[in-house]
């Protein structure tokens, strides 16, 4: 019984956080053409992958708009210094207007 509820508030809390965190790259990144996000964790890291159509406006100049975001991911979420790694992903092109569909 023990082992059941544990895997349930894990699973839980891995739902809460990818809904989180959707939800704010949506509203951060709604003119970028954000399309989503994938989430790989390691044990060492966790990878953050943003898919979105228009990657160099992700990622700022010189990559400061990167930095921001994983900052703030990393105060947000109480990730340690230097555990996660924000990525910017292209979405391929047959994709991009789907969801105009």
């Amino acid at each position: 019984m023990y082992i059941c509820i544990s895997k349930c508030l894990h699973f839980v809390s891995d739902g809460i956080f990818k809904a989180e965190l959707n939800e704010f790259l949506t509203r951060e990144l709604a003119e970028d053409g954000y399309s989503g996000v994938e989430v790989r964790v390691t044990p060492t890291r966790t990878e953050i992958i943003i898919l979105a159509t228009r990657t160099q406006n992700v990622l700022g100049e010189k990559g400061r708009r990167i930095r921001e975001l994983t900052a703030v991911v990393q105060k947000r979420f109480g990730f340690p210094e230097g555990s996660v790694e924000v990525r910017s992903g292209r979405l391929p092109k047959c994709i991009h207007c789907s969801h105009f569909l």
